[in-house]
C-alpha cells in the first residue's frame, strides 16, 4: 500500500488515521447508516479489502480516545487528461450521527485537502446528495466546496448488462 503520509493525528477527543482490516465492522456500520439500499456485507468486505490496497485510494478514519471509530473517508486519486493533472475525489464521507458537532467531518475534509496539495492534484471534487443533511446546512461550502453546474450521469451495470442489450437495435439469434 502506498505511504500516503496520513500521520495519526490526534485532534481535541480522537484521531484521523489511515484505516486498517479491523476497522471493517465500523465501516460497514457507518456506509450503512447513510441508508443505500442493498448493501451486501460480503461484497463490501471484498470492496473493503480492496481500497485498503489499492494503490490510488486511501481510507482514513476518525477514532475517539475510546477505540471506537466514529467516521470515515474514502479519498481517491488519478490524472484526469481535461485538467492536464491530477484530480483527488472524495468518495465518501461518513459521520456517525453522536460524533456530528465534534469536528470529525472538517478534520477529515482537511485531510482530503492536505493529501490533494501532497499529491499536487488540480482538483478535489465530491458528489453529494441535495437531500442529506450535510448539503442542507452547507456543509462543504463553508469548507471551501463550490458547487458546480454540472450533472451525474450513471448506468447500473449490474442490474444492465451491456451483453445483454443488442449494439445494433435489432434483436440478437
Amino acid at each position: 500500500m502506498p505511504d500516503y503520509g496520513v500521520d495519526s493525528m490526534r485532534v481535541q477527543d480522537f484521531t484521523i488515521r489511515e484505516a486498517a482490516e479491523g476497522d471493517f465492522d465500523a465501516a460497514y456500520d457507518l456506509t450503512s447508516s447513510l441508508g443505500y439500499p442493498k448493501l451486501d456485507r460480503a461484497a463490501f468486505a471484498a470492496t473493503f479489502a480492496e481500497v485498503l490496497q489499492h494503490p490510488e485510494m486511501v481510507l482514513v478514519v476518525a477514532e475517539l480516545t475510546d477505540g471506537r471509530v466514529v467516521a470515515l473517508a474514502s479519498i481517491s486519486h488519478r490524472p484526469q487528461l481535461r485538467l492536464a493533472g491530477k484530480i483527488v475525489t472524495l468518495d465518501e464521507l461518513v459521520v456517525a450521527g453522536d460524533a456530528r458537532g465534534l469536528g470529525v467531518g472538517r478534520t477529515l475534509l482537511d485531510e482530503a485537502k492536505r493529501l490533494a496539495a501532497r499529491l499536487d492534484a488540480r482538483r478535489l471534487q465530491l458528489e453529494t446528495n441535495r437531500a442529506r443533511e450535510s448539503y442542507k446546512r452547507g456543509f462543504y461550502v463553508k469548507n471551501g466546496f463550490i458547487e458546480a453546474d454540472s450533472a451525474v450521469m450513471r448506468i447500473e451495470v449490474a442490474q444492465t448488462s451491456v451483453c445483454d442489450r443488442p449494439s445494433s437495435g435489432r434483436p440478437t439469434s
